[in-house]
């Protein structure tokens, strides 16, 4: 059963999460969510952009209660694909970007990063509900409904290849984008996706964990 924490402000939840787990403060799995975040993290270490409205909020499991076959480094294509299905089911046209980007249409909404302590990952979701600046979601949904269903998904997908499987037949979505990758911003344009979650792309394997 996940336990979950609210909180009207904090910097990160991701933050703070992470280091109340490296301190023993707090044990897996949990869930901290803010209402709003001061310093929340972004892609690539880059500070996350709050809009008038958000859901914020990381997460903590143990390495051994994560689905066997789940190759780690595919962390945030896991989580992030269960909670696409999540929002697609409240009629919201999101799509998983590789590696960790949620999308609807060509306008980010949100994202998806992790970092693992020892026995634990941490992963923190950033979605964009509503904002003029930036790409959103546009329509009023029920946090507590999301979250609920999000963690009763997981719960109840045993097994990585599932979640792969359904990817894979959604991947040609990345072939007109981008992403960052050693300094560079690369083309998305006719990678293929492996069974680990990484890609190949000009005869190179990639692997992008965030």
């Amino acid at each position: 059963m996940m336990r979950i924490e609210y909180f009207e402000e904090l910097a990160s939840t991701q933050t703070y999460l992470l280091e109340k787990i490296k301190t023993a403060e707090l044990e897996s799995p949990i869930c901290i969510v803010a209402n709003k975040q001061s310093a929340g993290i972004g892609s690539r270490g880059n500070r996350w952009e709050q809009v008038e409205e958000t859901l914020s909020f990381s997460f903590s499991f143990k390495l051994f209660d994560l689905p066997k076959d789940l190759p780690i480094q595919s962390s945030c294509i896991f989580f992030g694909f269960i909670f696409k299905e999540v929002l697609v089911e409240m009629k919201f046209n999101v799509w998983l970007k590789w590696p960790n980007d949620l999308y609807i249409g060509e306008s980010k909404v949100g994202g998806i990063m992790a970092n693992v302590y020892k026995n634990d990952i941490v992963c923190g979701i950033g979605l964009n509900i509503y904002g003029e600046k930036f790409g959103s979601l546009g329509g009023k949904v029920s946090k507590k409904e999301i979250l609920e269903n999000f963690f009763e998904k997981i719960k109840n997908t045993p097994e990585w290849k599932q979640i792969f499987s359904k990817y894979e037949l959604e991947f040609y979505k990345n072939f007109n984008f981008s992403f960052h990758y050693n300094e560079n911003v690369l083309s998305l344009n006719g990678a293929q996706l492996l069974l680990d979650g990484g890609i190949c792309l000009n005869g190179k394997k990639i692997y992008n964990f965030r």
